[in-house]
């Protein structure tokens, strides 16, 4: 397995291509099967498509707008990073979709009937060991959890993961790449086989408390939560910490997530901000009855050095970490100026890191916050 890698904080996006991709002739045929591109709103989302795709004619290439940029060894934002994979013991598909407004479960069906047919595999051949599916969603929509879900029932068992494309936290629009081209409110399914050895990853620094509230009030396609156990939400989860509405912030809703108990596992669910009617609005899907958990904060650099310990006992150190992080841990980490230790511990894990900082995470059949999702693919 061969990895090429790059990266560029040119805003002239032909010059920040041309940089992050001058020395991959030098490592030998460069002819990646596939390309991830991540980019800032600095670089030119259309421009980056066609540039890739006018070089790497034969590549597939998959990429997104992001809310800051991971490469070996360094976090970073306003740049783009690169990273293609040559492998005679993987395969590649991947499908568009144009607008994730229109996705349903006829959408995820048709979808991923091409990615097999791509792939000429039928469904009995799909297999957990050797199949896995990576969603990159459009961040604006507010209909990427539905689609996570729809693409989740028909991917069974094979592991899917992902993240929702940002836009350096200017919340107006962010866009998908797909080949040659940039698309604002769809998304990208990449449906891999591989006989290259990969692990999927989930890790978070948050552990369940003590309180738990219940969802009993919510306008479910405006992510809106309106009442926490019978009284308006944002007074009952200000109650809970102890504070006024008022105070209720974007760093107290960073500091203080929620947690959601599903198949025996946490998913982090992430508030966004007070509604005029005193409701929460979130960040990825909630429904009436859901039972939250006001959770615990861990360290983020003792948790991921714990996950990599992990994950390198049992596999050993990979090729490529693929990564999707969430971006309020990129906040986190930078107001505890931890940032550049975190892309350490990320190296330790790969010889090769690419990835970008996220507005949700998918993770199977969710969409996550406050969550890196990972894919450690090949070994050393």
């Amino acid at each position: 397995m061969l990895v090429f890698e790059g990266h560029s904080s040119h805003h002239d996006t032909e010059k920040a291509v041309d940089e992050a991709t001058q020395e991959w002739s030098n490592q030998g045929p460069c002819k990646p099967d596939i390309i991830f591109a991540f980019h800032s709103t600095h670089q030119n989302p259309s421009e980056v498509a066609s540039n890739l795709a006018k070089r790497y004619p034969d590549s597939l290439i998959a990429g997104c707008t992001t809310a800051g940029e991971w490469r070996t060894g360094h976090h970073q934002s306003h740049s783009l990073v690169l990273s293609g994979i040559s492998s005679s013991k993987m395969r590649w598909a991947v499908e568009i979709v144009d607008s994730l407004a229109e996705f349903n479960e006829r959408t995820a069906e048709t979808v991923y009937k091409s990615l097999l047919n791509k792939l000429n595999i039928d469904r009995s051949d799909l297999t957990p060991k050797r199949h896995f599916c990576i969603g990159l969603l459009d961040g604006m929509t507010g209909l990427d959890g539905s689609a996570v879900a729809a693409m989740a029932n028909e991917l069974g068992n094979v592991p899917f993961l992902g993240g929702v494309a940002g836009d350096d936290l200017k919340f107006e629009q962010t866009h998908i790449i797909a080949n040659g081209a940039a698309i604002s409110g769809g998304a990208i399914f990449v449906m891999a086989e591989s006989d290259e050895p990969f692990t999927c990853i989930k890790h978070q620094h948050y552990v369940p408390g003590d309180r738990n509230v219940v969802i009993t009030k919510a306008d479910e396609s405006e992510l809106k939560v309106v009442h926490l156990d019978g009284k308006p939400a944002a007074e009952r989860y200000a109650a809970l910490l102890g504070i006024k509405v008022e105070d209720l912030n974007f760093q107290v809703f960073s500091d203080h997530p929620v947690i959601y108990r599903y198949g025996g596992e946490s998913f982090v669910r992430s508030i966004h901000s007070v509604g005029e009617d005193g409701s929460l609005i979130f960040y990825c899907a909630i429904e009436e009855g859901m039972v939250l958990n006001l959770c615990e904060h861990r360290d983020m650099i003792d948790e991921l050095q714990h996950s990599i310990s992990a994950l390198l006992e049992e596999s050993g150190k990979a090729k490529l970490l693929f990564m999707c992080n969430c971006v309020f841990r990129r906040l986190e980490a930078e107001g505890k100026q931890q940032s550049q230790e975190l892309a350490k511990h990320a190296t330790d894990a790969a010889i090769h890191v690419v990835g970008f900082d996220t507005y949700g995470e998918l993770w199977n059949g969710l969409q996550i916050n406050q969550t890196l999702v990972a894919l450690a693919l090949g070994s050393e």
